[in-house]
């Protein structure tokens, strides 16, 4: 293997380099993603957020304001389906760079159901 991927094989047929610019998008999540892997070291910080905080916490807070909206039974369907894949990959220990973005995915559906509960809930 060494033989064929070695710096004497490649060979440069045209001298002409052309640059291409990833968009911002792109090198955002490209950037999260690399955060996300530094987060190994952190691992036990993280399994606490994600079950004390975001399941322990912010799970009942966002039934609850679901409940003072009127009791959607399917917004309770869209919060607890939500933050089941939270507490499933922590249970099954993955790494961060994968519990992360389910953390971060969860967290924003559950800040944006409790804002949306809570607009409901005032406009009666």
């Amino acid at each position: 293997m060494d033989q064929l991927i070695s710096p004497t094989n490649i060979q440069i047929f045209n001298q002409d380099t052309v640059t291409v610019k990833a968009p911002a998008k792109a090198k955002f999540f490209k950037r999260f993603f690399a955060w996300c892997e530094v987060q190994e070291e952190s691992r036990f910080l993280w399994l606490g957020i994600a079950l004390f905080g975001n399941i322990g916490a912010m799970l009942p807070i966002t039934l609850f304001a679901i409940y003072l909206a009127g009791n959607d039974f399917n917004l309770w369907i869209v919060a607890l389906s939500a933050n089941v894949p939270v507490l499933a990959l922590n249970l099954a220990a993955q790494p961060p760079k994968v519990t992360l973005p389910t953390l971060l995915f969860a967290s924003l559906i559950n800040v944006s159901l409790i804002v949306y509960c809570m607009s409901i809930f005032f406009l009666k």
